[in-house]
């Protein structure tokens, strides 16, 4: 007899959590190949303009406008990326665009020009425009309905706890570049005698990125241990056959859901711009404020460090919930963070800032995930997850050379700073996403196959 909403019976969140606990071994290797990329790109987000203006010698406009270009380059190999991993599978392109991130960070960290280091950050656009969809499609794959809100909250614990990482290592890594003759403290390049190459003047951001190059190749021995038929291994698994990434590509587009998807996640993108300011525009506003002796990496990590406890909090609190009003209510909170720095630069505004975007965050990012692939037609997860991952890349375009344009007028290395302004004009920006998502709520949802509440394990299991 089919059971009548009186009779339907909620789970624990214990019983979820065992659920999940039994899961397959490649969930957990997935994580762990997760938390070693992301050391990689989280060092990466934070020392790029640093190295493109300390080490090549570039204006803040100059690096901003590369930054913009890698990004561009990231939103046009996400076309693809998603079809391909449907296409040749997502083992395979974890592998490829592993190997390929160290390779490309070990030549980004090794560059003596400005034109090989270019070109070298160029061809990890490819390898950085896989990892994410790729990595959220084997989650996907590999759980089950019941377990699946944390499943996708435990994997983004796993690179918030390589966020946490980061932050100490990239402060421990600069402090040894440290001149502490220097008043005020500047960073200086030593000379190293490194294997292979020999002689070369070595700098903290290059040691930085060749730490990078380490953790991508630990990453990709990682995925070596996911069985080979994994993705065919759980409920999500599709059940139609490969299909050439255009086709894949043309049916996505075809999905009358897609586009108010879109939509939404464009205006969710204004959001999650306070997110590339912090790796573009923050670390250059507070080293000027601050002083370079400022512990730039270990402030941000308090936001991976607080993800790795709230973000599960928040999926326990709004597992039954339904994403769309979690995403619009943490869209918001993380929309005021940028106005709490007109109010002051020391380390308590710092604190605050980052505390306001955290808890935000935590509602609403872990939930996004989920909802990218739950809605995905079967057999063209990935290649659903790169295309929605667009917004947010194309946004992320533009935050690089504004974030130039911005610390040249408002936070210079030298002169007078208007820094509140700064920050001001970027709050404005974000707050237009959860303004716009509420009053298009109806027209986003109407027709769109919004996520029912997580399926009760005891549900399953009856």
């Amino acid at each position: 007899m089919p059971k009548t909403p009186t009779d339907h019976r909620r789970s624990s969140i214990t019983d979820d959590l065992r659920a999940l606990f039994q899961g397959p071994r490649d969930l957990w290797l997935i994580y762990l190949a997760t938390l070693f990329e992301y050391l990689g790109v989280f060092s990466f987000l934070q020392t790029l303009p640093l190295w493109l203006s300390d080490d090549y010698g570039m204006s803040d406009e100059q690096a901003g406008w590369w930054a913009a270009t890698f990004s561009l380059l990231v939103t046009l190999f996400m076309f693809f990326a998603g079809g391909l991993a449907d296409t040749f599978g997502v083992r395979r392109m974890l592998i490829a665009s592993f190997a390929l991130a160290a390779i490309t960070r070990l030549g980004m960290s090794l560059a003596l020009t400005p034109l090989v280091a270019v070109a070298m950050l160029l061809a990890f656009a490819f390898a950085y425009a896989v990892t994410s969809p790729v990595l959220q499609t084997a989650v996907h794959l590999v759980s089950r309905p019941q377990t699946r809100a944390f499943a996708f909250s435990l994997w983004y614990v796993s690179f918030n706890i390589a966020g946490a990482i980061v932050g100490p290592l990239i402060d421990g890594v600069r402090q040894r570049f440290l001149d502490p003759a220097a008043v005020p403290q500047k960073l200086v390049k030593y000379s190293m005698d490194l294997p292979i190459v020999g002689e070369r003047l070595v700098s903290a951001h290059a040691t930085i990125l060749a730490f990078g190059c380490l953790f991508a190749a630990v990453a990709a021995v990682i995925v070596l241990f996911l069985r080979k038929d994994f993705e065919r291994g759980g409920e999500a698994a599709s059940t139609q056959p490969r299909v050439a990434p255009l086709q894949a590509f043309k049916d996505v587009l075809s999905d009358r859901f897609f586009w108010r998807f879109m939509v939404m996640l464009l205006l969710l993108s204004l959001v999650k711009l306070m997110f590339q300011h912090m790796h573009f525009t923050w670390p250059k506003y507070v080293l000027r404020e601050q002083g370079e002796a400022f512990p730039m990496g270990t402030v941000w990590s308090i936001n991976s460090l607080a993800i790795i406890l709230l973000a599960p909090c928040g999926t326990a609190l709004t597992r039954h919930c339904k994403p769309f009003g979690v995403l619009l209510v943490g869209a918001a909170i993380s929309s005021l963070s940028p106005f709490v720095l007109c109010f002051g630069s020391s380390m308590p505004y710092q604190i605050g800032m980052i505390s306001v975007l955290t808890i935000g965050e935590a509602l609403w990012s872990p939930r996004l995930y989920e909802y990218n692939v739950a809605i995905a037609p079967r057999g063209r997860e990935a290649t659903y997850v790169s295309l929605a991952a667009l917004p947010y890349f194309l946004a992320k375009f533009l935050v690089a050379p504004t974030s130039g344009i911005l610390l040249t007028y408002y936070c210079p290395a030298e002169g007078p700073r208007n820094s509140a302004m700064l920050w001001g004009l970027i709050g404005l920006t974000t707050i237009i996403g959860p303004i716009g998502i509420w009053l298009l709520r109806g027209w986003i949802q109407e027709g769109n196959p919004e996520v029912d509440p997580i399926p009760d394990a005891a549900d399953q299991l009856a």
